[in-house]
Formats: structure tokens, C-alpha cells, sequence
């Protein structure tokens, strides 16, 4: 019996509602920076370019990649809380320096960097200790809807707030409007700290001390956890560039307006509320693995749509914005089902490295998917333009490209997923 079972049916509603409010109050940050146009339009004004803007976008993989399991190890040190109060600190602090960015003169685009750089070093300690502290009150069969039900009301209220800031900023949006909203952000992200305070202790088992060559030796040991790590970690190089590349896309070729590349990435803010919303229904109806098939196609599709899709197509902002729409519901379903195999994965006594393990095989994927993305576009690699079909390809189409074809190679890896081969030997103990 894990000790969520040991509490009372009304501790465990109260703690998920604190956990609700702790994620709408720190997921605008998170949100406003991975699937919003706000930095990116931001970080364009200071003059930015197109590398320095997608390194910002791969900075939190580079932390996570080499911090989520030193975190791991830290947890047992300070506890979880207290991981959280320091990480939501640093992050208000992160925000609040690229708010300021302005006031450097000619480096500004850097001191933004600088402080999106010290606002992404916490995100890896913060998701290590998230996983741990939400652990003590859910219970297996709480997992998949708590999880969509949590992603759902953050993303719709997150969502709705990043729209109105889209009609707001019109065509030509005053530097000084995006500081204010890039400050508010960084403030509310201490609120998420006053809510996972209120969080439910475990009084009864002893607390984690990691040993991190033994952890890890467990989980390398552990065939799903290691296959689904691996599987992850690919399909986040794959995936991870779609999101900001398109909002650069429209932003530096298509010479679209600030205000509609923001209601555009508004919408796409609405794929990922669908999937929220529906995942505990989608759940209920569909095997793990047809989902994780789903979202697997969807990116697919998405990434060749962008390719073939010409800027001079009728309806051409209609169908980038149908496109959005799609890769944010894939992710919105990934997350889900990330969240709920992590805690599957996860063998009793060994939960942090675990957790820490496969989430340093996705920021992996991050680091190498955004960063190398954004040192690409950084030299002379790729033409500006080509002729494809009759037709002229930009640079940023041929990243679509290459998304597309990794993702249709990375179709072979899905039966190695423990939610296709689910009886192991090794842990794993999914929803019932």
C-alpha cells in the first residue's frame, strides 16, 4: 500500500486542488517561454537573432540534461518543499531580469538571454521535486485523471490570458507592454511555492537518499524504463524545434504580424486544453499505446504539413493555425502519458532517480533538438531559400522536413514501449 491510500479521501481532493492553483500560477512562465510567441517576439524587438532566439528555447534541455539527477540527489538533501521554494525564487528572478532587458541599451538581447538562462536552470529541480510531493497523495488509479484534469485548467486559463495579450499587442505592440507582462509572469510564479507549501507530507515512510551510481544502475537495469527513456528522449529531438520554428517562421519569412503569431500560438494553446480536457476520457477508451501511437502520427503529420504548405496557399494563417493546433494536442496527450509511465517506471525506493532518469533523456533530446537546431541556423549550412516542386522552400521548412522523416524512422521504436510489451520482469505497474 502506497501511503496516498493511507489518507483521507478529503486530504487527497484538497491537495490536488492546491495543485491545480500551484500550476496555474507557474505554468504562464512555462507556457509564455515553450509554446507562446511572447519571448520569441520579445527577444526579435531587443534584435535577436534567429540562433540567439532558439538557444533561449533549448536552454531548459541543456540544464535538465545535466542537473535533473544532481537535483535528484539534492531533494533528499533540503526536501522536496524546500527544492520547490529555492527553484520558484530563482524562476521569479529569471523572469523579472529578462522584463528589465530593455534598460541594457544594445545588450539587452543578451541580458534577456541571461536571465531566460537563469529562469530554465530551475525548471529542472522544480520537476524533480514536483513528481516527488504529488506522489504522496495520488494513487495509481488517480494518475491519468488528475493529471489531464490539472493540465486542462492550467492551460485554459493560461491559454485565454495569452490570447487577450494577442489582441492586445495588435500589429506593433510597445516594448514596455511585453516588460510589464514578462514581470507579472515571474511574480506569479512565486504563487506556485505558496500552493505546493500546503501540499500533504509523508509521515510515514523514511525519505529517499539517493546513491546516485546505485540508482542508476537500478533503472539502466530496468528494460522498460530504459526503452521508454530512449524512446522519449528520440522523439523529443524529433519533435522539440516544430513549436518555435513555426512562430520564427511566420515571424522572419512570412512577415506576419506580432499580434497574429501570437493568436496563432493562442489557438495552438487550445489543442493542448482539448487534449487535457479529454485525456481521462481518451484513456478510458483507448489502450496506452494506440495514444502514444496518436501523438507519435500527429507530430508526423504536423511536420510535413509545415513543409508543404506554401505562404501563398488561400487561408494560409487558417491552416498554419490548424497545424498548431495539432502538435500542441499531441503534446498535450505526450504529457499525460509521460507523467502517468514515469510514476509506472518508478520501482519503490528508487522513485527520484527513476524520474530524474528519464527526464535527463528528454531534456537530452531537448538539448540536442533546440540547441543544435539553433546552431544550424546560426551559419551558412542551410540555403535561406530552394526550389522544391515548382516552388521556394525556406530554411525553416527544411527543419519541418527532417522533423517529419526522424519521426517516420523513430516509427520502428514503438513496440519496444512497455505499454506494447507490458509484461516484464522488471517494475512496472501501470493504472488498473
Amino acid at each position: 500500500m502506497n501511503y496516498a491510500e493511507t489518507l483521507s479521501p478529503e486530504t487527497r481532493k484538497r491537495a490536488r486542488i492546491y495543485a491545480y492553483f500551484a500550476c496555474v500560477f507557474g505554468c504562464v512562465s512555462e507556457i509564455m517561454l515553450d509554446s507562446s510567441a511572447v519571448i520569441i517576439i520579445f527577444l526579435t524587438m531587443l534584435g535577436g537573432s534567429d540562433m540567439l532566439t532558439m538557444l533561449c528555447a533549448g536552454f531548459s534541455g541543456v540544464s535538465g540534461a545535466l542537473l535533473y539527477i544532481p537535483s535528484g540527489v539534492l531533494i533528499a538533501c533540503i526536501g522536496a518543499k524546500r527544492m520547490v521554494k529555492y527553484s520558484c525564487l530563482t524562476g521569479c528572478a529569471g523572469f523579472i531580469i529578462m522584463a528589465l532587458a530593455p534598460l541594457a541599451g544594445e545588450w539587452g538581447k543578451y541580458v534577456a538571454t541571461a536571465g531566460c538562462f537563469i529562469y530554465c536552470i530551475q525548471r529542472n529541480s522544480y520537476g524533480a521535486a514536483w513528481y516527488v510531493l504529488l506522489d504522496v497523495f495520488l494513487r495509481p488509479e488517480d494518475r491519468a485523471g488528475f493529471f489531464g484534469m490539472m493540465r486542462f485548467i492550467y492551460t485554459g486559463v493560461v491559454g485565454l490570458l495569452l490570447f487577450f495579450i494577442g489582441v492586445w499587442m495588435k500589429t506593433n505592440p510597445p516594448i514596455i507592454f511585453l516588460q510589464i507582462v514578462i514581470a507579472v509572469t515571474g511574480l506569479l510564479v512565486m504563487g506556485r511555492y505558496y500552493c505546493a507549501s500546503k501540499f500533504p507530507d509523508n509521515l510515514r515512510d523514511a525519505p529517499e537518499i539517493p546513491d546516485i551510481r546505485k540508482g542508476l544502475g537500478i533503472s539502466m537495469k530496468n528494460g522498460p524504463l530504459t526503452a521508454y527513456s530512449v524512446y522519449v528522449g528520440l522523439l523529443t529531438v524529433a519533435y522539440t524545434s516544430q513549436i518555435p520554428l513555426t512562430y520564427l517562421y511566420l515571424k522572419q519569412y512570412v512577415n506576419m504580424n506580432p499580434g497574429t503569431v501570437q493568436i496563432i500560438s493562442s489557438v495552438g494553446i487550445a489543442g493542448s486544453l482539448v487534449g487535457y480536457f479529454c485525456y481521462s476520457r481518451f484513456l478510458g477508451n483507448f489502450k496506452l499505446k494506440y495514444l502514444e501511437l496518436l501523438t507519435h502520427l500527429l507530430y508526423m503529420a504536423v511536420a510535413f504539413t509545415l513543409f508543404f504548405l506554401d505562404k501563398s496557399v488561400p487561408g494560409f494563417a487558417v491552416w498554419v493555425g490548424m497545424a498548431v493546433f495539432c502538435n500542441l494536442l499531441a503534446f498535450s496527450i505526450y504529457m499525460c502519458n509521460n507523467s502517468a509511465e514515469m510514476l509506472a517506471l518508478a520501482r519503490p525506493g528508487n522513485k527520484t532517480m527513476a524520474i530524474a532518469f528519464v527526464n535527463t533523456y528528454i531534456s537530452g533530446g531537448n538539448t540536442v533538438g533546440r540547441i543544435g537546431t539553433s546552431l544550424i541556423l546560426g551559419t551558412a549550412m542551410l540555403a535561406p531559400v530552394w526550389e522544391f516542386g515548382g516552388r521556394l522552400i525556406s530554411r525553416y521548412q527544411t527543419f519541418f522536413l527532417i522533423s517529419g522523416v526522424m519521426l517516420v524512422i523513430l516509427l520502428f521504436l514503438l513496440p519496444t514501449l512497455p505499454s506494447f510489451i507490458p509484461s516484464h520482469d522488471d517494475y512496472y505497474e501501470p493504472k488498473k
